[in-house]
């Protein structure tokens, strides 16, 4: 009899054993569980806020681009209207020029003043 109760006592042994350590995968098993879980939530929490940065960002790039066109046509303009300027002037220039020329011209050669005046003094 004394080896069925040694039996006895071992099997009890190793079935508290193999309980205690089936309860403690359970509870491990369970905190995984509850980890991934949470692990879960903050991924799609970061999708989120990786998603907003990403259209801040687009509209931030937008607004500057519209910027940057807007000063780009603003000196598009200043620099058009100054080109027609100096168009203007040297049309002008063409035209104008040889005629003071020849006047210039005429004043050495018959050496009069340019003005017309006699100098009195």
């Amino acid at each position: 009899m004394e080896i069925n109760t040694t039996i006895t006592v071992l099997i009890t042994i190793v079935s508290v054993g193999i309980l205690s350590t089936l309860v403690y995968l359970v509870s491990t098993v369970r905190s995984l569980k509850d980890r991934v879980g949470t692990l879960a939530l903050e991924m799609v929490d970061f999708h989120t806020y990786v998603d907003n940065q990403e259209v801040e960002n687009a509209r931030k790039h937008e607004k500057f681009s519209d910027d940057v066109e807007i000063r780009f046509d603003r000196v598009h303009r200043k620099v058009s209207k100054n080109q027609e300027e100096v168009y203007q002037n040297l049309d002008r220039l063409e035209t104008k020029l040889p005629e003071k020329i020849r006047t210039v011209i005429g004043h050495i050669e018959f050496a009069r003043p340019l003005d017309n005046k006699i100098n009195k003094g």
